[in-house]
């Protein structure tokens, strides 16, 4: 049983016009940089971009139509301590913009693997982690697409296929036709529309439930403002620690994707990069609270109704939830719902327009830089844009794909999906953090810490224990919504009963989007296998960090590359802009040296163009 509220004229008309506007920038932008189009441009807009849309760009770009739907998700059905989750997001911005930036923004790279080749002097290193972040993202991207397409298919008539492929053509075609600048200002305007959405639809749902402070008293009643989880159990799904610490781990292995690599690296100067990193500690902290807020606002107005959607099967999806909400609860404002179907479209199309981008990138720079390497930059442009076309028709094939899926499978391919997490950024944080550090320990750190991750994730998948929700509204005045009811068949089969309620990546990979709150402590179960999933990226990077750094010191012996011509270790300077700058002066690593022609320099000033640039990434030979 599921419930529909057509769109109506005025809903298609607000839709579709936000829509055609990236399709518009993309257009703009290809006409005007039709004749100064070089890789550089492409992919990180000459590096010349201003400080606030990109900001908004490095924001709106890991906030997917995943978290717009799995938030509030979570604040209705399990409570509302994933509102401090935002705050662990915060301080993995506050720690990067100390750390990550100013070790990636000097080395003027355009893919963030290269890194892992200097640092490591191994190309299998880079390669390898190159391919394990594109599948991950591929995969999280069709997820990402598919996502909002189910809930609006489900709640608002809107035919599965019409919605994967409007919104993988829109996301596709804008980046491909308009390259980064056309993916930073459209999501500008896409952080825009949703700010204004979400604004309209709170104050509209306040109105509805008589103000906040009725509907943090409901809550309080429903038992969803319990905060009072500080625990060091691992096993607890949601506590204070998990939401803060364990978040702030999960949400850093952003900080070495592709995608914002590309944002800081297109800022003119590093105290502008370090600036707009150092400010996504308020977006992401806003953010979270809005939504799960939002979900605490549907949880009070279906409090009043007496009415849960979920149980008394007028949705078929807990995913359905919000945008069930804005569909009936919205009816009277013309175009809202329209608006509310643009803001999932916004949210899923900056996820896949960005992750586009960074595929490119990754193929070019780190895949076909050798067979690419003798082509004018034109043609190197164009099978850029092929490239991300290419990729486009993959990620909507993919979430075509996955539709025929079985829900449980689903989760077990997510669980797949966050596991390549913690090595990644294992891998990175081990090469940055200490210079005896190697590509062996690299290789073997990281395999380890993946097979770690999917052992622990698949064991508590097969035998973990069904998840409990917080007591539910109730279905005693569900009667009064039969005349929104149709009969149809579900979408997806989705058994939250029976199977265990999983978390979605985003390319991110973190937002949430099937939640849940706690899990029975079955003590017959093996202790990793009840361990919380919070903890898995933070586990993983311990246990790739460790293991790679006791194989490095059992192989520095076979590390020739570490020994000059008389067998003894030397710390060269040139190595230190590979080390996280707080960390030089600990390790006695000099920089003072790196201005010499054979390393890599240091670019501290304005970059104003390509001929006042000194020569990077020269590596010197040993």
């Amino acid at each position: 049983m599921s419930s529909s509220a057509p769109l109506d004229v005025v809903d298609y008309v607000v839709a579709i016009l936000i829509l055609l506007v990236p399709v518009f920038v993309g257009i703009w932008y290809a006409i005007m940089d039709a004749n100064r189009s070089t890789r550089e441009e492409y992919l990180l807009g000459g590096r010349q971009m201003s400080l606030l849309p990109v900001t908004l760009s490095l924001f709106i770009t890991f906030q997917s139509g995943i978290s717009q739907l799995g938030l509030p998700v979570e604040a209705y059905f399990y409570g509302g301590i994933y509102i401090l989750a935002g705050f662990g997001l915060g301080l993995s911005y506050v720690v990067g913009s100390f750390t990550i930036v100013p070790l990636m923004y000097p080395l003027h790279i355009t893919s963030v693997y290269k890194y892992l080749k200097l640092r490591y002097k191994s190309e299998l290193v880079r390669v390898a982690s190159t391919m394990i972040g594109m599948v991950t993202t591929i995969c999280f991207m069709a997820l990402a697409l598919l996502s909002p397409a189910l809930a609006l298919g489900a709640s608002a008539n809107v035919p599965l296929w019409v919605s994967i492929a409007l919104f993988g053509a829109v996301g596709t075609l804008y980046t491909a036709i308009g390259g980064f600048k056309s993916v930073v200002w459209t999501d500008v305007f896409q952080t825009i529309v949703i700010c204004i959405g979400m604004s309209i639809i709170i104050i509209k749902g306040c109105v509805e439930t008589g103000g906040v402070g009725n509907i943090f008293s409901l809550a309080q009643v429903g038992g969803r403002l319990d905060l009072n989880r500080f625990t060091a159990d691992l096993t607890f799904r949601h506590s204070i620690w998990g939401v803060t610490v364990a978040h702030c781990f999960i949400w850093l292995v952003h900080g070495f994707s592709q995608s914002t690599l590309q944002r800081i690296s297109s800022i003119k100067t590093l105290h502008g990069a370090k600036v707009a990193y150092l400010s996504l500690t308020l977006f992401v902290v806003v953010y979270g609270i809005v939504f799960c807020f939002f979900g605490l606002l549907i949880f009070a107005y279906f409090s009043m109704k007496e009415c849960d959607p979920y149980e008394a099967g007028l949705i078929s999806n807990r995913n359905q939830l919000a945008p069930f909400f804005v569909l009936h609860a919205m009816s009277d404002m013309p175009g809202m719902r329209g608006l509310y179907v643009a803001i999932l479209c916004c949210g899923s199309i900056s996820t896949l327009s960005s992750g586009l981008n960074a595929l490119a990138a990754n193929t070019v720079e780190d895949l076909l830089r050798w067979p690419l390497r003798k082509l004018r930059e034109g043609t190197v442009i164009f099978i850029t844009k092929l490239i991300v076309t290419a990729y486009g028709g993959l990620i909507i094939g993919l979430a075509y794909l996955t539709t025929r899926l079985e829900g449980s499978v689903i989760q077990m391919a997510t669980t797949v999906f966050g596991a390549f997490g913690s090595p990644i950024l294992g891998i990175f944080l081990m090469g940055a953090s200490f210079p005896w550090a190697n590509k062996y320990g690299a290789l073997v750190g990281a395999a380890v810490s993946l097979s770690f991750n999917l052992w622990i994730g698949f064991g508590r998948k097969v035998y973990g224990t069904p998840p409990k929700t917080l007591p539910s509204i109730g279905t005693a005045r569900c009667s009064e919504w039969a005349f929104f009811t149709n009969s149809t068949e579900p979408i997806l089969e989705t058994n939250l009963n029976n199977s265990e309620a999983f978390v979605f990546y985003n390319a991110t990979m973190n937002d949430t989007i099937l939640v849940n709150l706690t899990r029975e402590s079955d003590p017959d179960i093996f202790v990793l296998y009840r361990i919380s999933y919070e903890w898995y990226s933070l586990l993983g990077t311990l246990v790739c960090v460790s293991v790679g750094l006791g194989i490095s010191l059992f192989t520095k012996r076979f590390d020739r590359q570490n020994k000059n011509k008389d067998g003894a270790r030397t710390r060269r300077s040139s190595e230190a802009q590979f080390m996280f700058p707080f960390l030089r002066k600990f390790w006695n690593m000099e920089t003072s040296s790196c201005n010499n022609s054979n390393d890599v320099m240091y670019e501290t000033g304005p970059r104003k163009s390509n001929k006042q640039r000194v020569k990077l990434l020269r590596h010197a030979k040993t």
